[in-house]
């Protein structure tokens, strides 16, 4: 079995998971304004749980977005950093989708999640995703990924029920906050409180590897939604990898 690292930066929290065949070890930690300082020592500690040097890596996931942009542009430049450094294949996945995957086991009843983040600036990302009929714990979207007013977001999901009546809805994340009182909520399961954790997307990296979609990192680039911010590469933004 391979031996993958997952990395997640997209919130306020900041999470690493090792995949060693069939262990996993964890690090999760509320680091606000601290990813830049906090992922990489996290990396070593993790790696350090799990008995393994960083040259034993097969691959590198990470939540490539939507989420907090520092955030991510820390992620990724770590990823870059890791993976140029021993030539290894990297994977990205959706924050939406993995929390979707987190609801999902959080509520095994949920067949439909909708993905909720708070974007800032009064706007909101989202996304709908529907459980897999064979895999169960994987989760496939059904349509974009969207970012945009809370109004918007309402009408959206309102689309989704209608669309999809007789199934059972769970609408989780942080973005619910915007949505409160909204009538496309009413009498849906909710789990206010999500924050994307790494270990989540286990499932969907391991199946990722087995599907032989690892690698460059050119494959994965970040996904911010808004069109105006752009991604700096490593050189060109070196202090977010300083300890």
């Amino acid at each position: 079995m391979a031996n993958l690292l997952i990395l997640d930066a997209s919130s306020s929290l900041c999470s690493v998971t090792l995949l060693k065949g069939d262990e996993r070890f964890e690090l999760t930690e509320q680091q606000p304004r601290r990813h830049a300082q906090r992922l990489l020592p996290m990396v070593d500690e993790v790696l350090r749980l799990g008995h393994i040097a960083k040259s034993e890596l097969d691959g590198i996931a990470y939540a490539r977005g939507p989420g907090s942009f520092t955030g991510i542009r820390i992620a990724v430049s770590v990823v870059q950093g890791i993976a140029m450094g021993l030539e290894l294949p990297v994977y990205g996945f959706s924050t939406l989708q993995l929390l979707a995957s987190q609801a999902g086991a959080a509520d095994p009843r949920a067949d439909r999640v909708i993905s909720v983040m708070d974007a800032h600036m009064g706007e909101l990302f989202w996304g709908a995703y529907q459980r897999s009929d064979n895999q169960p714990e994987l989760w496939q979207p059904l349509g974009d990924e969207r970012v945009g007013s809370p109004e918007s977001c309402s009408t959206a999901l309102l689309e989704q029920f209608g669309s999809h009546p007789d199934c059972q809805w769970l609408v989780a994340g942080n973005g619910l906050k915007l949505l409160d009182g909204i009538e496309a909520l009413a009498g849906r399961s909710q789990l206010p409180q999500l924050e994307p954790l790494s270990h989540f997307a286990e499932a969907l990296v391991k199946q990722a590897w087995q599907d032989e979609l690892f690698a460059d990192l050119e494959a994965y680039p970040p996904v911010y939604l808004r069109d105006s911010v752009a991604w700096k590469k490593l050189d060109e933004q070196p202090s977010l990898l300083k300890r």
